[in-house]
């Protein structure tokens, strides 16, 4: 990545300059924890609503069993929560923004020391009917083959609902990779808002994908 600013924000610029190595992604994080959703909220971090109203379009049974992956201090989480969803797991690489998630009280059960390449080792193959993804698939943080990976905790016809910065998608093989899995039939694609809002320095895309089954 050049030096040019990414964001106006310090704390978030410097975030999308790590390598994507798990423990200095994790060591980062732990140290933002206590102002991270200050950090994020100047930046006017749309993302998590967005999102969680795609799920709503696409899931209507609030009972359904939601993972939230890399749930960070939980924002998605309590934008689910607001809508009526009950049955919300969250897990995330860093335990001390995991801490900040179980103070929001909307999750049914959280993890934290979880690294999203080997979350099946932890979660059932299969056990959601969705699982979300905000914030997740952006620069420094995770390749675009995370998404195989989520799709695996995912339940046949169940939803994978997620984010990518424009910046990640234009600079990694992530739009190849979604074609390579729907000419596999691996995924339907069920709604695309490109170019949507997500904080103050720039957009991001918003997918939501049908596992096949």
């Amino acid at each position: 990545m050049s030096d040019d600013k990414v964001s106006s924000n310090a704390a978030i610029d410097a975030a999308l300059r790590l390598d994507g190595d798990p423990d200095k992604v994790r060591a980062y994080y732990d140290d933002w924890a206590q102002n991270y959703n200050l950090d994020i909220s100047d930046a006017e971090y749309s993302g998590p609503a967005i999102t969680a109203r795609l799920l709503q379009q696409n899931l209507a049974d609030t009972a359904a069993e939601l993972l939230d992956a890399a749930c960070g201090t939980g924002l998605v989480g309590v934008e689910l929560h607001a809508l009526g969803y009950r049955t919300i797991d969250g897990f995330d690489l860093s335990d001390s923004m995991v801490e900040q998630a179980r103070v929001s009280g909307v999750y049914r059960q959280l993890a934290g020391g979880i690294d999203i390449m080997h979350a099946p080792q932890t979660y059932a193959p299969g056990g959601y009917a969705a699982v979300l993804a905000v914030g997740v698939f952006t620069l420094g943080h995770v390749p675009p083959e995370a998404l195989t990976v989520l799709l695996q905790l995912v339940r046949p016809g169940g939803l994978l609902v997620m984010s990518t910065r424009t910046h990640y998608y234009d600079q990694t093989g992530f739009q190849q990779l979604v074609d390579a899995l729907i000419a596999d039939q691996q995924i339907e694609l069920i709604k695309l808002l490109r170019e949507a809002p997500y904080n103050k320095d720039g957009a991001g895309h918003y997918w939501v994908f049908r596992k096949s089954g």
